[in-house]
Parts: C-alpha cells; sequence; structure tokens
C-alpha cells in the first residue's frame, strides 16, 4: 500500500533528520526545536492513525472536529512558542503581517467604513496595491465582530476546518473516500498550515479560497449545472485581491478541462482562442514581478535566494520538488520562522515524484477531471521560476492544496490498481523498479538535499 508507505517513509526520514541535525545545533535543548519535534510526532501519529480504518471513520464530523482540535492545540503552542522567545505574536517577523496589524488597529481606530477601506488601506502604505486589499478588508470583517487579534487567529482555524470539509468533498470526486480524508488531513494540519493560521498573513484566507474555487468548479460535474462555472469564475476574480495571477492561471486550469474534453473537434479553437487571451492578460502581471528580480541586481526573498543563474536555477528546481524544508532552527543568535513549517514540506517532498508520475498518467490519458489541477499547478511553478520565487513558500501557498489532491489521485489509482491487478503498467513508478525500491531511493535523496539544505542556513 504505496500510501502507508510514504507516511512511514515520512516517519522514519523525518526522525534520523532530526536525530542528525541536532548535532548541529548550538542550542539542542531550545524550546523553539522542542515545538518543531513535537508537532512533527503528533502530526504523523495522527496520519497513521487515520490509515486503514473502515469506510464508516472516513466522515466529514469526524474530519473537521480533527482539523479544529488539532489546529487549536498547535496554534497555541506556536503562539507561547513566540511570546518566549519575543513576547509578541510575529515570530520574528515584521513585514507584512505587522503592517496588517498596524492597519486593523488603525481602521478599528478610526471606524473605517467598509466602503472606504481600499482608499484607506493604498493611502496608508504607499507600496501596497489591490492586491493586499484582500488581506486587510477579510481581516477587518472578522474584528469587527471581536476587536480581537485571538479571535482572528481563532476564525482562521474555523476557516482550517471548514475548508478541509470542502478539500474532503472535492477530493472525494476522483478518489477512493479514505485516500480523500488522508489528502485533506495532511494539507489542513500540515505545520505550514498551522504556521498560517497562527499569523497575520493573508495565506490561509486566500488558500480558502483556492479550495472554495475548485469545490464549486467541481460541483458542475454531476449535472454540468453552469452556475456552478459561474460561480467558481467569480470565487476565481475575487483572488485579485490576493494574488492576481493565481486568478488567472485556475481560470486557465478551468478550460484545460473542457479542452482535454473537446480535444479534436471544433471547439477547441474558441478554447484555444480563450486561453491566449488569458494568457496573454497574465504575461504582464508575471513580467513586472520578475523585474523585481532583473532591473535591480541581486535582491533577495523570504529565503535568501539571491538573483545570480546558479540560485535562478535552485529555485526552478525547487519549486519542482520543494519548496526545500527547514526543519531546526540551529543557530542561537537569528532567528527564522522557517522551520515552523518544515516538518509540513518534509512530506510534500518525499511526494513530489508521485505527483509528476501522475502528471504524465493525466496527460497521456487525457483525463479531464484532473487536467485542471495539473495545468495549475505546473503554470504557477513556471510563473515563480520565472520570478525566482520557487523556495519561498508563501508564494507557493494557493498551489500547494492542489498539490496534495492531484498527488493523492495518483496514490489511490495506484493502490487501487495494485489490488485489482486491472492495470500493470502503475505497477512501478519508474520502470524496472519496485515501488519499494523508489521509496527508499526517494527517502535517500530527500534526506541528503534536506540535510544539504539545513547545514548551508
Amino acid at each position: 500500500m504505496l500510501l502507508k508507505r510514504t507516511i512511514l517513509t515520512f516517519l522514519f526520514t523525518g526522525l534520523l533528520l532530526y536525530v542528525v541535525l541536532m548535532l548541529y545545533c548550538q542550542d539542542t535543548a531550545s524550546y523553539y526545536n522542542f515545538v518543531n519535534v513535537i508537532v512533527f510526532l503528533t502530526y504523523t501519529m495522527v496520519l497513521l492513525w487515520s490509515i486503514g480504518r473502515e469506510e464508516e471513520y472516513y466522515t466529514y464530523s469526524r474530519l473537521g472536529k480533527c482539523v479544529f482540535i488539532y489546529s487549536l492545540c498547535a496554534v497555541c503552542l506556536y503562539l507561547d512558542m513566540s511570546f518566549h522567545y519575543t513576547n509578541n505574536t510575529f515570530y520574528w517577523d515584521f513585514t507584512d503581517p505587522y503592517q496588517y496589524f498596524l492597519m486593523n488597529e488603525r481602521m478599528l481606530e478610526n471606524d473605517i467604513p467598509f466602503s472606504e477601506m481600499p482608499a484607506y488601506i493604498t493611502s496608508f502604505h504607499r507600496r501596497w496595491g489591490f492586491d493586499d486589499w484582500g488581506a486587510n478588508i477579510s481581516q477587518m470583517l472578522f474584528l469587527k465582530i471581536i476587536p480581537s487579534r485571538y479571535f482572528l487567529f481563532f476564525t482562521q482555524i474555523v476557516l482550517g476546518a471548514i475548508g478541509a470539509m470542502m478539500f474532503f468533498n472535492l477530493c472525494g470526486k476522483i478518489m477512493k473516500k479514505e485516500y480523500a480524508y488522508i489528502a485533506s488531513l495532511s494539507y489542513s494540519i500540515a505545520s505550514f498550515s498551522i504556521f498560517y493560521y497562527s499569523s497575520f498573513r493573508k495565506e490561509s484566507i486566500m488558500v480558502f479560497l483556492v479550495i472554495f474555487c475548485y469545490w464549486l468548479f467541481y460541483q458542475y460535474f454531476p449535472n454540468k449545472n453552469k452556475v456552478f462555472l459561474l460561480l467558481a469564475s467569480l470565487a476565481a476574480i475575487l483572488l485579485f485581491f490576493f494574488r492576481p495571477a493565481v486568478s488567472i492561471l485556475i481560470l486557465v486550469g478551468f478550460f484545460s478541462y473542457f479542452a482535454a474534453e473537446e480535444w479534436g473537434s471544433r471547439k477547441m479553437i474558441p478554447l484555444f482562442v480563450v486561453v491566449l487571451i488569458i494568457l496573454a492578460l497574465s504575461a504582464s502581471i508575471i513580467s513586472a514581478s520578475a523585474d523585481r528580480y532583473t532591473a535591480g541586481g541581486i535582491t533577495e526573498n523570504e529565503n535568501y535566494v539571491d538573483a545570480t543563474p546558479f540560485s535562478i536555477a535552485v529555485s526552478s528546481i525547487g519549486v519542482a520538488i520543494g519548496p526545500f524544508p527547514q526543519l531546526l532552527f540551529l543557530d542561537t543568535i537569528v532567528a527564522s520562522h522557517l522551520p515552523l513549517y518544515g516538518n509540513g514540506l518534509l512530506l510534500k517532498f518525499l511526494m513530489f515524484l508521485y505527483f509528476w508520475r501522475g502528471f504524465i498518467e493525466c496527460i497521456k490519458e487525457r483525463t479531464a477531471m484532473v487536467m485542471p489541477l495539473y495545468v495549475f499547478i505546473v503554470l504557477e511553478m513556471v510563473a515563480l521560476a520565472i520570478m525566482n520565487d520557487g523556495l519561498e513558500l508563501r508564494k507557493s501557498m494557493p498551489h500547494i492544496p492542489i498539490f496534495y489532491m492531484a498527488t493523492f489521485w495518483f496514490i489511490s489509482k495506484y493502490d487501487e490498481n495494485i489490488e485489482t491487478n486491472a492495470d500493470t503498467s502503475l505497477r512501478y513508478i519508474v520502470p524496472y523498479i519496485r515501488t519499494n525500491y523508489i521509496c527508499i531511493l526517494t527517502a535517500c535523496f530527500v534526506f541528503l538535499a534536506t540535510f544539504i539544505w539545513n547545514s548551508m542556513r
């Protein structure tokens, strides 16, 4: 069973990495690293506990409760750790989260009406554009109910639980129930999801909208009700207020479904024209972002990757198989929030081969139902590689839940074919190499890459 073998590989690879990297820590008994290890162990135990159950076990209610309770406990642990070191909730990060916090306080103090919020946000901080309106306005909608930052954390946890149940429903349309449950659970309580639940960044609400957008789109299939296509498109347009390029790439992904369905027919011509128009509109957005790295000389992003040819190559590889996880805080002087979402990224890193094998299957078989997933993910990967943002997690967050959905679709298909002996072509991920061998080889590669990445930081 590839699913269980993957989670066990994650457990053993993670344990080995934590033990080895502890030897390089200047403070092995730090509270920071203790939190990381605890989150890793509990995350793995929850996943293993959920595998191999009877079908009646996998319910929306159980998933929602599990995600909510686990997230609430983990967020409290993260916030306590942040207060322990900095006496605030910003995790040494005084960039956008802190600016959002200041903006929220100003708007609450001045009681800014909803209609005036966009102009006020833009005037407050000149470098912000409409792609930051979504963060402030959505946060203010919650803060207007109860003006407390802790209530905002709570609402993000609630949104995470609701998003997990929508994700479960979404995955259930293309894979077995058990795999749909594990896919939604493994994403929703991953350490990077927990980090965003406990921060003022916009990623939690943005990702919720991405999941909601795909959920609406997949409601179209049972009865071909075009109302859901319209609602899904409107939800995609809302993402313009968080990250404009994501809206466009999702719409291209939607069109890919119809292209796969109508392949070879005359309807392909107008579909192709529409996709070209959308890509042309998105090119200017991607180009403007890329100029930040080419026109200004050496620039650095969240993962401290500059704009040299070598770093751009690393960034491109990183977005295709990573981002690379940083698991522990090895220093004692300059703290970073990057390891807080490292162990969640380790599982994603271990699954990169399954994702690309699934992509090959999708293209080869022209599987229309999963085509919108792969098209969106690959296009965003290409865009991030062009912008040298491949190693910056928050830029990859829109496609990460969809990555889990696409990857678990392949894992489910693989296990189902092995059980029924219906198709021997999927018995091997790489020709002539058995699954257990490829798991070992992948684990070795991930171990070496993660160790080198962590020791360089």
